[in-house]
């Protein structure tokens, strides 16, 4: 485990030296936002979160599904009537992961600390922001793996159990045993045309049945890295058609919702560039399930009075159904999963 000393920080932190500080930069402040709570396809509306927020008391949690009736049959006049049955869907399992973090701080080093700087080494606060950042960085990252087989997911997520990535050319429908795709097969980019065909796309998904869904009509979500930011708010904010000479109406103004997060871009663990997403935010799929909450505790190690601080929590992100979301890979390659 890392100790913090004196040496670590060098005389001039040290009571007694001359050296005083006007400030302290806290780097962890500007690490720091929780954009789960704050991905919102309405504004103040928390039904529209990107996320939606689950708690529990046991130690897994699933999700099952169930598939509706077949349509109503014309019935002869003295027949019986039709008869059909529900069918059950797939599941999704949460099983909770625990994230621990510490601080541990030498006695000397404690108590030669600058009495006027002790509010900016507060070091419970800056535990929970590195765990809260971690909550972003997870919950972001299931569209890092959007497109990456369940087999090769890293433990902090768990998908749909049809086997499928999350946005697949080949998800499976339970019943009819037909297949469904909610992704670009061509990995088309972000541009005014294609997307419209991402909303066509999220309109006419359907259900294990093959029918239709109430998915797609209301506010939507345009998710993209920060590299597409720009290029997003032009296309669903601009007066008339985005690069387009003509006098049209933009539609997507009032419609469609851009997040823009550094937490899918390049930079990150199988993160992009291109890639893009269009979310009915009243139909989100994804769900943010915690366990136990952020809990810190403080303590005296009694064998070398060393101050310890540290921080735990147990939680799960993942996606109860592939309905709800389209996404690209925007590469202009050809994808198929």
């Amino acid at each position: 485990m890392a100790v913090e000393t004196r040496a670590t920080w060098g005389d001039g932190w040290i009571k007694g030296y001359a050296a005083k500080f006007a400030e302290v930069e806290n780097q962890a402040d500007s690490a720091y936002s929780l954009g789960i709570e704050s991905a919102l396809g309405v504004e103040a509306n928390k039904f529209t979160r990107l996320f939606k927020e689950r708690t529990s008391e046991k130690a897994q949690e699933r999700m099952a599904s169930k598939s509706g009736l077949g349509l109503p049959v014309i019935t002869s006049e003295g027949a019986d009537f039709a008869t059909d049955s529900r069918q059950p869907g797939y599941m999704t399992v949460f099983n909770f992961i625990k994230k621990t973090l510490s601080v541990e701080i030498t006695l000397e080093e404690r108590n030669d600390r600058e009495n006027d700087l002790e509010d900016k080494f507060n070091e419970a606060r800056d535990l929970k922001i590195s765990m809260m950042t971690d909550y972003d960085r997870t919950a972001f990252s299931i569209f890092n793996y959007a497109f990456t087989a369940q087999a090769s997911l890293p433990t902090t997520l768990t998908f749909y159990s049809d086997g499928s990535p999350l946005c697949s050319t080949t998800h499976t429908l339970k019943v009819t045993g037909g297949t469904h795709s909610n992704a670009s097969a061509t990995g088309i980019p972000l541009t005014e045309t294609n997307l419209e065909i991402a909303r066509q796309a999220l309109r006419r998904q359907v259900d294990d049945r093959g029918l239709p869904m109430d998915i797609g009509s209301g506010r939507l979500i345009l998710l993209v890295p920060d590299s597409l930011e720009k290029n997003a708010v032009t296309i669903t904010k601009s007066t008339k058609r985005s690069g387009t000479a003509n006098n049209d109406l933009n539609i997507y103004d009032g419609i469609v919702t851009v997040i823009s997060t550094k937490w899918i871009n390049s930079q990150q663990t199988s993160g992009s560039d291109t890639a893009w997403f269009l979310i009915d935010s009243m139909k989100s799929p994804f769900i943010f399930y915690k366990r136990e909450d952020s809990i810190t505790s403080t303590y005296v190690d009694n064998k070398n009075k060393n101050l310890i601080h540290d921080i735990y929590s147990r939680w799960q992100v993942g996606n109860k159904t592939f309905r709800g979301v389209w996404g690209s890979k925007g590469d202009n390659a050809s994808y198929s999963s």
